[in-house]
C-alpha cells in the first residue's frame, strides 16, 4: 500500500470546546468539516497536517476512550523565535490549556513548553535554535 496521505483522530467530550480553544491558538479551520457539530477538524504547520476532534460517542471514536487514558502521542509543533514560543505559551493559557511542562530551555537546548487541551491531549512548541 502507498499512503498518500495521513491525518491525527482525537476523542473529546464537547467539539464545539474544542473548536474554539484550537481557533483561540491561531489554527485554521479544516473548511469542508467545520460545520459539522460533532467534529472540529484544524490544519496544524504548513503542510496543513490535519488533526480531527471527534465528540464521543461519534464517528472514528468508538475505538478509543475519550481524553489522555489512551496510548497518547504529543505532537511538536516548531517555532521560529523565542519570542513566537512564548506568545504562544500566553495564547494557550489564555484559551484554558494546561502547561504540563513549563516554558525554559531543556537539557538538549531546545526552548519551549508543553501543554494540554481541554481533553487532556498534548503538545509540545519547540524552538530549535541551537542546531
Amino acid at each position: 500500500m502507498k499512503s498518500k496521505l495521513i491525518w491525527a483522530n482525537y476523542s473529546v467530550k464537547d467539539a464545539k470546546r474544542t473548536a474554539e480553544f484550537y481557533k483561540q491558538l491561531g489554527f485554521t479551520q479544516n473548511g469542508s468539516l467545520q460545520n459539522n457539530p460533532e467534529l472540529a477538524s484544524f490544519f496544524f504547520a504548513d503542510n496543513k497536517f490535519v488533526i480531527h476532534f471527534f465528540e464521543k460517542g461519534t464517528g472514528i471514536d468508538k475505538f478509543f476512550p475519550t481524553g489522555s487514558k489512551t496510548d497518547e502521542i504529543i505532537f511538536t509543533l516548531s517555532a521560529e523565535t523565542k519570542e513566537e514560543v512564548q506568545e504562544f505559551e500566553a495564547k494557550v493559557r489564555k484559551a484554558g490549556g494546561k502547561i504540563f511542562e513549563k516554558l525554559r530551555r531543556d537539557e538538549s537546548g531546545y526552548y519551549g513548553f508543553a501543554f494540554a487541551d481541554p481533553d487532556g491531549h498534548k503538545f509540545n512548541v519547540l524552538l530549535m535554535d541551537n542546531m
